[in-house]
């Protein structure tokens, strides 16, 4: 079936959140083709067959939606081939995208999508979130956002420090992680443990579980700590 057609079809099946226009999935159709043709110089993704592109990339990334204020200040970290900050920006055109990508060449390729499909307000920096959280960013975004890049309590050492006091940290996690075990992290960053939401994505069994840390209070100056440490000496 074609990516259209696979579109068309994921588009039957939401029901509340944004409404998903024709335009809408003509862009959605765009990415992906888009990324297919550069998956064949740098490896962006392994799941390029059309349903599962549409479930676990377009569907997965836009199952936070409804949790993104209007006009939010967002933040992506890691986001690899422009997930979820591509799709959600795609749905909700009032969001501002920050974008923080290790790899330069995926960096450059999502700017050059993101050029493609028109999308203002979204820029993605070649640079660590740990790093970022050390300039001007820190501390900035209304919410943050990461898909699998990290366990849990390295990935809110990451993450918080760029959340805004009173905004949210959105962790993409499966049923496999222990949603405690960044409690700690999360406690020391100036978070409330998370709220936990579960989720079967549409036309398939594929479960996602979305963790929603709000912030209360400042991160300590000292977080996220310099080079490798959070990775080797987790909080």
């Amino acid at each position: 079936m074609s990516i259209e057609s696979e579109l068309k079809l994921f588009a039957e099946t939401q029901s509340g959140g944004a409404e998903i226009t024709a335009e809408i999935l003509e862009k959605f159709a765009l990415f992906y083709k888009e990324l297919i043709e550069f998956n064949r110089k740098v490896n962006l993704t392994s799941v390029t067959d059309e349903s599962e592109f549409v479930v676990k990339h377009i569907a997965d990334s836009l199952s936070a939606e409804k949790y993104l204020p209007y006009g939010a200040a967002v933040c992506d970290i890691g986001p690899g081939g422009g997930f979820p900050s591509i799709p959600l920006k795609i749905l909700r055109n009032d969001l501002k995208f920050s974008l923080f990508e290790a790899t330069e060449k995926k960096s450059a390729f999502i700017n050059a999508a993101a050029k493609t499909l028109n999308l203002n307000d979204f820029i993605c920096f070649h640079k660590r979130a740990e790093d970022a959280a050390r300039t001007p960013h820190r501390e900035s975004f209304d919410a943050v956002a990461a898909r699998a890049v990290a366990p849990l309590n390295v990935l809110l050492e990451y993450a918080l420090p760029l959340v805004k006091k009173g905004g949210i940290f959105i962790a993409y996690k499966g049923e496999g992680e222990d949603p405690s075990a960044g409690n700690r992290a999360a406690k020391l960053l100036g978070s409330k443990p998370p709220a936990i939401h579960e989720i079967t994505l549409p036309r398939s069994e594929y479960k996602r579980r979305l963790l929603i840390y709000e912030k209360i209070n400042a991160a300590p100056a000292i977080y996220p700590r310099s080079g490798n440490k959070p990775r080797l000496d987790p909080l």
